[in-house]
């Protein structure tokens, strides 16, 4: 059956390759799969729908591009002069070597990703000191090594000599890491040889091609030993006439060793010592952990000053950068929320400059068959247009209060029985691994090793016991489906139970789902699954690792033959260390931070063909913690974006997190010292956009969505005069609905800089009110300013402003005092509101006793008193001669808009946790807000 499948996809293949990409819909890979059964119908029956599930999942794989924020600087562009002559000899035999596994568009999104992060790099030629501080962030085990494996064969391949990568603080993981670099970049086991020229049976990886050879890179670490500068006694590696590849842990100890015999290179007797024209690639894995600086400054300094001392690894991981006078910091991360809290002008007279990537952020998007936090457990946010539903392999766990409490302590003896929930999931580890070996065999799917993942407790010597316990089991399993008695019969009903109820279903929800259904399997039968069952029973039974600090069990991977392992553990599985074909995980253990709780999260990742056999087993409590994070995750994703498409800078622009709910917090307290808690609601609230971009693009889109708004409300009624409180000449309507002000509010180009009035802000907020019935009708006021010139095809004059000018104000971006007149609030309002507002005005007034008397209502009386049904969206077309702002086109306007929100008591307030350039941003915002106020 597998040789007609192959046979029937390779058709298949050729019928898709023949039509455009639009035409690439399910429908019409479902009539070539037909087609192709069909010819081959003589030499059998073909599972139509397993080749359409072959062809999505080989066709239908998309990769975003990365979005970057950076910050230009005195940085140099140089990869595009230099490409012709750089032979990329590294970055060929990699990709190569990735397409074994990998999709073709796969490999070239991460070309594409990796020559946009090479650019953002310094040349390794250019003459002079330079200094490159940066951070990419993705999402957990969606292929972040593998961008900067990538980056590091391009980066050698351009000339950087020496590339340092630091992994977190558990040698499992350098081990690994070192593992991967040897495969996919030197091309040869570093435990075995540091020269591969002298014995070719070291050979591994990207080595074992047969292409051109790149200049050999000289490992001073290897998958059995960290850094340590006695080995280098007797055959001393001269970085002066090779390049060197350094995999350490963030060990202080570690790190300072390796500075000090790095300084031997150093020229000149002067101190600080420095290794000059020898430029440094530094990445810095899992970025977020060990590396910030979580020291407290001294009351009343900062981190800048002399007397402050950063924590060991943060100030060792400095130290090595301040070594040399070319050099490039690249943070790579899942988990960001850390470094943007990082002051982001610490440059300490000792120490040097902190890690904030002031030179540019890199997200990396996943490709489209990557199942991460939004597949796993939807994305809710009631406010959005779309709820994704999470996908249905979640199972709750509550019954583990009497094997192993919460808030258990070292030493503490487990239940003498399993859980019944752990029980089902060894059950269900069994069943997924069986049924990947049934689609090898019926199908050709590699099923590859499999593996269950059981972290319930931080405890080494609990983990070793809850590892003894499954191990029992699992024995006794493996005797009970030998007799043929009592015992044999109830361990079938009970696997043919979770089969039926369970598997069958499961699968058939996610086969039905457009968005998943390339992951989902072919169906298989009961009888071929229980086939597997003895044999995956017994590799399960000697395959369970207890994988912590203290084990001697090693995760081994190496084996062509597929692995089935139960792996329990606590910390070390908790960062970076990869799983491989992890279908069942068992989690209990409750952190209290986004960052702990994603990386925890290793059932993330890649499920080919097997996505309806993988389980997670969890609390109710950690569930929702999860949907919480998923967004922010988002959320911090979409701001990224919007910073980018505003090409603005990471230290020009303010970032935010929401922030937890209950016990839940974004990242340890000591990482969020510079980060404030904002909460905020925009009921009885004034959004306006004090900062407008002036590039072409945004000039002529919000002009072209100004002149669409006109039209979707000209046909409403006109603003009655009495209503309208001496605003003066415009274009006025009423009940204009809420989706006309949400479409304009879409399509508008905004500064990331602007903070309440960002359309990703106001959107959500306007959606959620709607669906609780406030906010339906809207009053609409196109204004009319002083220039002479009109506002074509109204007539109207164009508004002037006064254009003001600080640090903070950027090219393609101008910023104005005051947007809003005083009189505007009022538009709408009837005579009578507008009087009792002037009258709660006056008595303010004469409770507070400050400022000047009043002459109108104020803003905030205004908009405690507006109908909670009915909006205000004001609309300013600003004269940019007359204001004096450059603009690219003079003819035309530029666009600004206040929207005025009334007082509900439905409105939800959102917390968020905002790093200091956000702050600073919203302080001279409500400053502005108050003046327009008053």
């Amino acid at each position: 059956m597998a040789d007609l499948t192959d046979a029937a996809l390779t058709l298949a293949k050729q019928g898709v390759l023949g039509i455009e990409k639009h035409e690439r819909t399910r429908e019409r890979f479902k009539e070539i799969a037909q087609s192709a059964a069909n010819m081959l119908s003589a030499a059998g029956p073909v599972s139509v729908d397993e080749v359409v599930r072959l062809l999505e999942s080989e066709f239908d794989v998309w990769v975003p591009q990365a979005i970057v924020v950076s910050n230009s600087g005195d940085h140099i562009a140089w990869l595009e002069n230099r490409r012709q002559g750089i032979e990329f000899s590294y970055w060929r035999r990699y990709a190569e070597w990735l397409k074994k596994s990998w999709k073709p568009s796969t490999v070239e999104s991460l070309d594409e990703a990796t020559d946009q992060i090479l650019e953002l790099l310094e040349d390794p030629a250019r003459a002079g000191t330079w200094k490159t501080y940066g951070m990419v962030y993705g999402q957990v085990q969606s292929g972040k090594t593998a961008s900067y494996t990538g980056l590091i064969c391009k980066a050698a391949d351009a000339g950087y000599q020496v590339t340092i990568v630091l992994t977190s603080q558990h040698e499992s993981l350098r081990h690994q890491t070192q593992a991967r670099l040897d495969k996919e970049f030197l091309g040869f086991n570093s435990k075995l040889s540091r020269n591969p020229d002298s014995d070719s049976s070291v050979i591994i990886g990207v080595g074992t091609l047969g292409m051109k050879k790149p200049n050999i890179c000289q490992p001073v670490t290897t998958q059995v030993s960290d850094f340590t500068a006695a080995q280098f006694q007797g055959t001393p590696i001269n970085i002066n006439e090779v390049s060197i590849l350094v995999v350490a842990k963030k060990n202080a100890r570690i790190l300072e060793n390796l500075q000090d015999w790095l300084s031997n290179f150093s020229t000149g007797e002067e101190e600080p010592r420095t290794i000059k024209n020898i430029p440094l690639l530094l990445i810095d894995d899992e970025a977020d952990y060990a590396s910030v600086d979580t020291k407290r400054p001294k009351k009343g300094t900062s981190q800048s000053d002399p007397a402050h001392d950063p924590t060991a690894i943060n100030k060792a991981v400095r130290g090595l950068l301040e070594l040399f006078d070319k050099r490039a910091y690249i943070a790579y991360t899942a988990t960001p929320f850390a470094n943007i809290f990082i002051p982001d002008e610490t440059d300490h007279p000792k120490h040097g400059e902190d890690l904030f990537p002031k030179n540019f952020l890199v997200a990396l998007e996943p490709p489209s068959n990557y199942c991460g936090p939004e597949v796993v457990f939807g994305l809710e946010d009631p406010s959005a247009a779309e709820i994704r539903e999470p996908l249905p392999i979640t199972r709750p766990v509550d019954d583990h209060e009497y094997w192993l409490p919460d808030g258990h302590r070292k030493g503490y003896r487990p239940g003498k029985q399993l859980p019944p929930s752990l029980v089902e999931a060894l059950d269900a580890f069994l069943l997924a691994t069986a049924v990947r070996r049934v689609r090898t065999k019926d199908y050709g799917i590699a099923s590859g090793h499999n593996t269950m993942l059981v972290h319930v407790t931080r405890w080494t010597d609990v983990q070793g016991e809850i590892a003894r316990q499954i191990e029992d089991h699992l024995q006794g399993m493996s005797a009970d489906w030998g007799d043929h008695g009592k015992s044999g019969q109830a361990l079938r009903k009970r696997l043919l139970t979770l089969w039926e109820e369970d598997f069958s279903p499961t699968r058939e929800e996610i086969a039905g789902r457009d968005d998943v259904s390339a992951l989902a399997g072919p169906p298989v039968s009961w009888e071929e699954v229980e086939e597997f069952v003895p044999v995956i029973l017994e590799e399960a039974v000697s395959n369970v690792k207890r994988i912590n600090g203290t084990a001697a069990d090693v995760l081994e991977y190496q084996s062509t033959t597929p692995v089935t392992v139960v792996a329990v553990g606590g910390d070390k599985l908790s960062r970076g260390l990869t799983l491989e074909g992890l279908t069942v995980s068992y989690y209990l253990r409750a952190s209290k931070t986004y960052d702990t709780l994603l990386q925890m999260g290793r059932w993330f990742g890649y499920r080919p063909g097997y996505l309806d056999v993988t389980r997670l087993y969890t609390t109710t409590e950690l569930v929702n913690y999860y949907v919480h994070i998923t967004r922010a995750n988002r959320e911090l994703m979409d701001l990224t974006a919007a910073v980018s498409r505003a090409r603005q800078t990471p230290k020009h622009v303010g970032l935010r997190v929401l922030d937890g709910k209950g016990n839940l917090q974004v990242t340890a307290a000591t990482k969020m010292r510079s980060s404030q808690v904002m909460t905020v609601s925009l009921s009885a609230s004034r959004a306006e956009t004090l900062v407008m971009r002036t590039d072409k693009r945004a000039q002529a889109d919000n002009s072209a969505g100004l002149d669409r708004l006109i039209e979707a409300i000209t046909p409403f009624d006109s603003v009655p005069e009495d209503r309208l409180d001496g605003a003066g000449r415009g274009f006025f309507r009423q009940n204009v609905p809420s989706q006309v002000v949400l479409d304009f509010l879409a399509r508008f180009l905004v500064s990331p800089r602007v903070l309440t009035a960002n359309p990703e802000n106001l959107i959500p907020y306007i959606k959620s009110q709607v669906s609780k019935g406030e906010l339906l009708r809207w009053t609409v006021a196109i204004t009319a300013g002083a220039s002479s010139v009109p506002l074509k095809g109204l007539g109207i004059s164009l508004v002037k402003r006064r254009t003001i000018t600080h640090s903070r104000v950027l090219d393609r971006e101008c910023e104005v005092g005051v947007l809003v007149s005083p009189a505007h609030e009022a538009i709408g309002l009837a005579p009578e509101t507008v009087t009792e507002a002037f009258n709660r005005t006056v008595q303010d007034f004469l409770k507070n006793g400050k400022g000047r008397e009043p002459k109108r209502a104020s803003g905030e009386s205004l908009r405690k008193l507006r109908d909670p049904n009915e909006g205000l969206l004001l609309i300013y077309p600003i004269d940019p001669i007359a204001s004096e702002i450059e603009v690219p086109d003079p003819s035309i306007p530029i666009v600004g808009y206040a929207v005025v929100f009334p007082h509900s008591d439905k409105a939800e307030k959102v917390r968020y946790r905002v790093n200091q350039v956000f702050l600073d941003g919203l302080r001279k915002a409500i400053d502005e807000d108050a003046e327009g106020d008053s």
